[in-house]
């Protein structure tokens, strides 16, 4: 039996806090793809979801296995987790999700949603690329952030394809609003980790840009996430046309608190350099402790209102 110890253990190497904050990722590509919402009521969305979160756990479970050492310097509770369960035991645990990870794709290929299968493929194989040896993108400079710029785009585009076999041009507007929103802050995670990384052999762009100008493309690139209520909205207005008040007023209060939530995120980083001059690094890992609430802020409104613009 799993001790009450292994599982808080294991939620912290799965960064469960986040994982509240990730239900967005595969519902708004659904929500947005998605006809109505008796569409979603079929077994490959289930299949669909549990792919995602299995993909996800993986890609926290791998990246805290190889961060071990870097963690030990400053997140001593992910090195503290990895060491209740064990590294030999953590092995196993990510054996089982690729496992499971590769008969929801088997299911999804044999179905004909190749693209979709394609997704998670790409992003099962992403997550190891970027935290795994002797690949470790994480490490190599400018390449480093890539694999998070696909992490979040490929369950967009895996939900979407659910139902859909073409992109349109509002779809690629929210997507791209969405990720350059979501890797703003993502970049003031990697700014906190600045000295460990060093020490470590791990080059990012905080170090090759230096944390100023990294912080100030965090804040270039959360507010550009703007763009997503923007998609939404466009693509409400010209396929449905605000055919019933109700829903034109309730869609429009949603994607204004959307909008509101990703500009005060998007402020907050901001923030980070406004007031700082050199203890930059100190202020990014206090400010980092902030990041599922920034997720929590933005996408939820944006989930709400992706489903919204379904009914």
């Amino acid at each position: 039996m799993v001790s009450k110890e292994k599982l808080r253990a294991f939620l912290v190497v799965s960064r469960g806090n986040l994982m509240l904050a990730s239900i967005g990722h595969p519902t708004l590509g659904l929500f947005l793809g998605a006809g109505s919402l008796s569409d979603l009521l079929n077994i490959r969305v289930f299949f669909f979801i549990l792919l995602h979160f299995t993909a996800a756990f993986f890609a926290c479970n791998i990246n805290c296995y190889y961060d071990y050492n870097v963690d030990k310097r400053y997140k001593k509770e992910m090195s503290s987790a990895v060491d209740m369960i064990g590294k030999r035991n953590m092995v196993v645990i990510m054996f089982f999700e690729l496992t499971l990870a590769a008969m929801l794709l088997s299911y999804l290929f044999s179905k004909g949603f190749y693209i979709t299968g394609f997704a998670g493929l790409t992003g099962i194989l992403g997550a190891m690329g970027y935290s795994a040896e002797p690949i470790r993108i994480k490490r190599r400079g400018l390449a480093s952030p890539l694999p998070i710029f696909l992490l979040y785009s490929l369950p967009l585009i895996g939900g979407w394809f659910l139902f859909k076999n073409h992109l349109d041009v509002y779809f690629i507007l929210f997507l791209v609003g969405y990720v350059f929103m979501n890797e703003g802050f993502t970049l003031v995670n990697m700014c906190e980790d600045f000295s460990e990384d060093k020490k470590e052999g791990v080059t990012t762009w905080a170090h090759i840009l230096g944390l100023r100008k990294t912080l100030s493309l965090a804040y270039i690139f959360s507010t550009l996430g703007t763009l997503t209520p923007l998609g939404i909205i466009l693509k409400y207005h010209v396929e449905n046309n605000f055919v019933l008040k109700i829903k034109e007023t309730s869609l429009l209060v949603a994607v204004t608190i959307s909008f509101f939530m990703i500009i005060l995120a998007a402020s907050d980083v901001r923030d980070i350099t406004r007031n700082s001059e050199n203890n930059l690094e100190d202020k990014a890992k206090e400010y980092g402790k902030k990041l599922q609430k920034w997720f929590l802020m933005t996408r939820y409104p944006l989930m709400i209102s992706a489903l919204l613009a379904l009914l």
